[in-house]
C-alpha cells in the first residue's frame, strides 16, 4: 500500500517511479547464526535467556533427505534459520535490519519483508539512475558481507508511468544496476501482487481470477460431498482470502477488472448453495453475508483508515 502510494505521489508530481526489485537465492539458508545473536543482542537488546533460546533455537541443527523408506546421511546446518516456521521470517528481518539505513543514506525509498526487498524512486532529476545505482551496489556490498547471495542477473525492474506520462516519455528499454545491464520488464510481483508499468492491475486480476477459478471448480467437485457451511468455510478460506488479498489496492480499478472479480464471487456463492446460474446473485451473496467485491474493497479502506485514526499506526499511512 505505501508503495504504490508513493508512485501515485510521482505521479501526480509528474514523475515515473523506478522499481527494482532484488533477488535473493537461498536466502534463509545463508544466515549466520553468530551474526544473527549478535545483532539481536547489540542492536535489539536480546539478552540472558530470551537469546539463550534463541541461540539454542538456531544452533546444533541438523538436516537429511528421506525417500521413502530411504534416508540420506545426516548433516549439520552450520548456517540459516528454519524454514516454514513463525520465527524464519522474523528473525530473517531482524538480520536484515541494517540494510534499511543503507538504503535510506542514498535518498532511496524501500520496501521490504523478509528475503523480498524492492528499490525504488522518483525519476524526477537526471541523477535518479545514478543514486539507484549506487544505493544498489551499496546493498550488494552488505548482502556480501553478510553472507547473502545477492543475484543482480535475477532482479528485476520496472518503471512505472500513470496517465499521460506514458505518451510524452520515451521508455527506458534497460537500467544499468552494478554493472549489471537489467532490463526493463511490464511487470513486477511483490508480495504476491502484480505491479505492472500503468498500474492497471489487470494482470494481478487475471492471475487472481486464473488461481481463484481453480479452487472454485475444485469446490463444486466435492461439493455433493459436503454440507452448506463447510462449503462456506471452505469458500472462504480458499477462495474468499484470495479476493480480499490486498484488495484496497484495487479502489479506482477499471469496471472490467471489478466485474472479473465479481464473476468469481458469483460462481463460487452459486456452488456453496447449490443453486442455479439464473437464481439472484445479489440475494445469493445476501444469503451468505458476503460483501460484493467492490464494497468489500470499500470496507478495507474504511477499516484501514478507522486503525490509523485510532492507533496512529503504521505510522507511514
Amino acid at each position: 500500500m505505501r508503495l504504490t502510494n508513493d508512485v501515485y505521489v510521482a505521479a501526480d508530481n509528474k514523475s515515473r517511479t523506478l522499481l527494482v526489485q532484488l533477488d535473493l537465492s537461498a536466502a534463509f539458508n545463508c544466515v549466520d547464526a553468530d551474526i544473527l545473536l549478535c545483532r539481536l543482542q547489540r542492536s535489539f537488546g536480546f539478552a540472558s535467556s530470551v537469546l539463550q533460546l534463541i541461540r539454542s533455537y538456531i544452533s546444533d541443527r541438523s538436516q537429511f533427505v528421506r525417500f521413502g523408506e530411504s534416508f540420506s546421511v545426516t548433516t549439520a546446518c552450520k548456517y540459516g534459520v528454519p524454514q516454514g516456521s513463525v520465527l524464519g521470517p522474523l528473525l530473517f528481518s531482524l538480520y536484515t535490519a541494517p540494510i534499511s539505513d543503507v538504503i535510506k543514506s542514498f535518498n532511496v525509498l524501500h520496501s521490504q519483508y523478509a528475503d523480498d526487498t524492492q528499490l525504488y524512486l522518483s525519476l524526477n532529476s537526471v541523477n535518479a539512475q545514478s543514486a539507484m545505482d549506487e544505493c544498489f551496489k551499496a546493498v550488494h556490498r552488505w548482502f556480501a558481507l553478510n553472507g547473502l547471495p545477492l543475484n543482480p542477473d535475477k532482479s528485476e525492474a520496472n518503471v512505472v508511468r500513470t496517465g499521460a506520462r506514458r505518451r510524452q516519455e520515451c521508455a527506458i528499454g534497460s537500467v544499468s544496476l552494478g554493472g549489471v545491464n537489467i532490463p526493463v520488464s511490464k511487470c513486477v510481483r511483490s508480495l504476491g501482487v502484480i505491479l505492472d508499468s500503468a498500474m492497471s492491475f489487470d494482470r494481478h486480476v487475471d492471475n487472481v481470477c486464473k488461481t481463484a477459478f481453480h479452487h472454485v471448480h475444485a469446490l463444486r467437485r466435492i461439493r455433493k460431498f459436503i454440507t452448506t457451511d463447510d462449503a462456506k468455510n471452505i469458500a472462504t478460506a480458499v477462495v474468499g482470502s484470495r479476493l480480499d488479498y490486498c484488495n484496497s489496492l484495487l479502489y479506482g480499478v477499471s469496471e472490467t477488472n471489478l466485474n472479473k472479480l465479481q464473476r468469481v464471487q458469483n460462481s463460487l456463492a452459486c456452488i456453496v448453495l447449490g443453486s442455479n446460474t439464473r437464481s439472484s446473485t445479489m440475494q445469493n451473496l445476501a444469503d451468505l453475508h458476503w460483501l460484493p467485491v467492490r464494497a468489500r474493497v470499500n470496507s478495507k479502506i474504511a477499516l484501514l483508515t478507522f486503525k490509523t485514526l485510532t492507533t496512529e499506526r503504521p505510522t507511514y499511512v
